[in-house]
This record gives structure tokens, sequence and C-alpha cells, in this order.
């Protein structure tokens, strides 16, 4: 969710649970709206916007905490409190000149990093005194280190200071997706993702979230769902319901708001289609008789992108579902495909006239030219059929597209590379937590989003516990990807792997 949407001295007042049984609240919402539905939980904020920030006094700020010019810890926290409380009272104009200011004049000094080294430099040729250059290494180390860290350290100091952290964060990561060029706020952004990190260790708990948790807790789910967006609370308590299960890392100075979650479905049979789950409304009777757990949904709040939670997360909650539930034997996600139309976009248009061999079965490619008449090559038409209305309604069409999307969505996923690691970002994530690829699966997600992102195809991978260490070890050495399961275009991709 977006910083200024989180309020540090404010409390949302939760839902009364009779209210969310109304048959209002079941009635599905149409994207649009998706928003404004939570945006309408949440109180207005209780510090009026300031009608300006003036840049002078915010340095002065600042310098204050930064230099700890204050009179004891009791003012420093008070000064502390106070950037705080200033930082949450602007709209996200006056945010973006908050962070310019501290990202540019409050970085590493230059001049001082510059005499620093020098010094090092000189005492290491000159000098066989350890204990000098011990120091002055030292001197170095603190000159290089940004000074707006000694605000982050001391924001962190305070109660619910760290949920104030990952939503500035997040206020970062969106001034960056707006101006990439700005590469201070960027180094300041990792920054604090390191500290982040560090804090995290050993204050996480896990717990397992139901209809009877916090609704401040249930509202959270709804606001960071960024995979399959909840539309109703009666989606949310569907979701909590009877073989289902929902599972968090919180930390401990905010015990309410979920810092990374993942939803898990109980099934018989390892699952192929997320609206199977998503509107199953006649879930398993006895969860005992369960033999999958479907992992089909990871996320985490915005402003910890790039924080490895997830990983912790999938393997906890493995031991905690097998101590639970000991007939449950396979682990396993449905995942999307986020990159694949894109890269496939791109990919037509550099081979539109020249296809590749081999990764299409030539029957597969004559039954989709037949389709376009005009088109010369199978990517031809291809690239017809997706840029065209409707095809996802047109029964030949769909047949046709089938053998040709699944082919090229395990080639992608085995084939295309970023270095030496999978090119997208969910088979990457997996499979270097030592999961296998199982099967990729034929209008996995019919969603508009599923059609948008990846042609409406999801993938399983699958968490095979006795192969999972020795699974990582290969992938993170050479990008061996390991497979289980017969699906026959993984096999296709992977013998064109090996010719490669």
């Amino acid at each position: 969710m977006p910083a200024s949407t989180a309020h540090f001295h404010t409390t949302r007042p939760q839902p009364e649970r009779s209210t969310r049984d109304g048959d209002e609240l079941s009635q599905p919402l149409e994207p649009a709206d998706l928003r404004s539905f939570w945006d309408k939980l949440r109180p207005e904020p209780s510090t009026p916007l300031q009608p300006d920030l003036d840049i002078g006094d915010l340095r002065t700020l600042l310098s204050t905490i930064i230099h700890k010019k204050a009179n004891g810890a009791v003012a420093m926290e008070l000064h502390t409190q106070q950037c705080c409380t200033l930082y949450e009272s602007l709209d996200n104009v006056r945010r973006t000149k908050f962070l310019h200011t501290l990202a540019h004049e409050f970085c590493a000094p230059k001049g001082k990093a510059r005499e620093a080294a020098t010094a090092y430099v000189d005492a290491t040729k000159q000098s066989e005194d350890y204990a000098q250059t011990a120091h002055l290494a030292r001197v170095l180390r603190d000159s290089l280190t940004p000074q707006y860290t000694e605000l982050f350290d001391q924001i962190n100091r305070l109660p619910n200071g760290f949920a104030f952290l990952v939503h500035m964060r997040a206020d970062m990561l969106s001034h960056i997706r707006l101006v990439r060029d700005d590469t201070a706020c960027r180094a300041m952004s990792d920054a604090l993702m390191k500290k982040l990190e560090t804090w995290i260790i050993g204050t996480l708990d896990l717990k397992r979230i139901t209809w009877n948790s916090p609704a401040c807790t249930i509202e959270k789910l709804g606001q960071y769902e960024s995979v399959h967006a909840v539309k109703s609370w009666l989606d949310v308590k569907r979701r909590l319901g009877s073989s289902r299960r929902c599972f968090g890392f919180f930390h401990r100075s905010v015990p309410m708001e979920p810092l990374v979650f993942v939803w898990v479905a109980l099934t018989d049979s390892i699952s192929s289609n997320v609206q199977s789950i998503l509107r199953d409304r006649e879930p398993m009777e006895n969860e005992h008789d369960a033999k999958c757990a479907i992992f089909y949904s990871i996320n985490s709040q915005p402003g910890l992108s790039g924080v490895d939670l997830g990983n912790f997360l999938i393997k906890r909650v493995v031991r905690v579902l097998r101590a639970d539930l000991p007939n449950i034997s396979t682990f396993c996600t449905l995942s999307p495909l986020p990159k694949f139309r894109s890269w496939l976009e791109q990919w037509l248009t550099e081979g539109l006239t020249n296809p590749p061999a081999n990764i299409v079965s030539t029957q597969a490619a004559k039954q989709l030219m037949d389709l376009v008449p005009e088109a010369t090559t199978w990517t031809m038409a291809l690239k017809h059929i997706m840029d065209s209305r409707g095809w996802t309604s047109d029964q030949p069409t769909l047949s046709a597209m089938e053998p040709v999307v699944l082919a090229l969505g395990a080639h992608y996923l085995v084939n295309v590379k970023r270095s030496n690691c999978a090119f997208d970002p969910v088979a990457n994530f997996h499979l270097r937590n030592g999961a296998c690829l199982h099967r990729v699966n034929w209008r996995g997600n019919s969603s508009y989003n599923g059609l948008r992102q990846s042609l409406e195809l999801m993938c399983n991978y699958n968490y095979v516990l006795d192969r999972i260490e020795h699974n990582n070890e290969r992938y993170v050495r050479d990008g061996t990807i390991a497979v289980s399961g017969d699906d026959p275009y993984i096999a296709r991709a992977m013998a064109l792997n090996a010719k490669l």
C-alpha cells in the first residue's frame, strides 16, 4: 500500500463483524472500484496538510537529528517524532521534496570521503602502525556511510518506527518508478532496504490469519493483495474459510499488520486454474482428506520490495502444515508468469519473418496459420490473433492457440535467461528456493489481468521436500532448473535447452 495511506499516530477503527456478512458487501466490485472500496475503510489523516514545506526548516530539523545536536535522548526522540509527524502531514508532491532533500543533501559528503580515502592510502604506504591503519579504516568507512542512515536509526527506535520506514520506502520506490534517473534516491532506497533486512532478523512471528483475526489485519490482506484482487468482504471470508489457509509474518512492533503473507488452498490434486480456487463455494468437507497444499498468492508490503521474506515464509508454512495435516504430501504453487506476454510481444517483433525452429511443433504451427490465411509464418499468425479482440471466446481459435502458447510458455520459463537465472521473476524466486518446475497450465487465470500479463497461462512449482537443498545448490551454481512431473511442453523445452 502507498505510504501516503499509513498514519503514524492514528489507529484505524475495526469494522463490526456483523457488517461483513451484509448483502451489500457480498456484491463483487468492478476493478475501478477496488481502490475506493478499501480507501473508504481508512480514516482521514489526523494532521491537516501543511500549506507548504519550508526546505530551510526541514534542513534544520534533519541536521539536528542526523548530527545529534539535540540535548539528550528525550530531546532527540521528540525531534525525530516531529520529523515523522511532518512527513505524514505532507501530500505526495511535498513528500517527494522531503525525500529529494534527504537523498541529495544528507548523503555521504564527497569531500570528507575523499580526504579519508587519501589519508588511509597514505598511511598504508608509509606506516606499519596497524592501530593507526585500523582507525583510519573506520574513519573511511564512516565517511562513506550516508548521513541519512542516522535518521533511519533514530526513527526505528520510536514506537511503530519500523512500520513508518517501510511505508516511507514505498514512497521512495514510487518516486523512483516515475524519475528513473534519480540515482541519489535509488541509493537511499537501497540503504534503507539493507537496514530493514537487518532489523527484521529475529523479530518476525508467524501467525495464521483467520476470519476471527482483528478486522484491521484482515483489511490489510485486501490492501496488499497484488496477485488476485480481493473484491469484497465475502471474497476475503471465502479465502479464509474451510480448506483454506492464510499465514503471515508479523514484526513484533507492528503485531496487527502482516509484512508478507501467503494464501493456501487444501485440495485433493494439484490445481491448474486459480478461478477454481477463488470461486470455490463447495470446498473439501474434511481437510484431512486433502493431499495437496497449493500456494496460490504471496504478497509483501511495497516498502519491503527486495527483502527476501517469501522464501522463509513458504518453508515455515510447510513445516506448520506438515505438523497439523500429515495427510498432505504435496506442496505446490499455482503461480503467474507476469512478464510472459511483454517478453513474447517483443520476441515476436524480432522474429516475425524468420521464426526459430523446434519451439513449436509443425502440426501446431500449421493449425495456427490455417486461422490466418494471409500469415506466411506461425509467428505472424500468433501476433495477428493476440492483437485481435474476442479470440478468447472463439473455441476454434482457443484450440489452435493452446499448444502454441503452452510451448512458448515452457520455452520462456526454461530457456529465457537473465545472466544464468530464469528471466521471469516469479520463476527465479521459486527455483532459487529449491522448487521444481512442474507444469504449465493453459487458461490457468482467465481474468483480464491473466490475459494481459500471460495470455492466461499459469504454472506450478513443486516443493519436493527431499530435493529442495539439492535443487537450490544446482540452480544457484549453474542455473540448472529442476523438473518434476511429465509435462510434454516442459520436456520439449528442456530438450531444446540441452541443444543450445
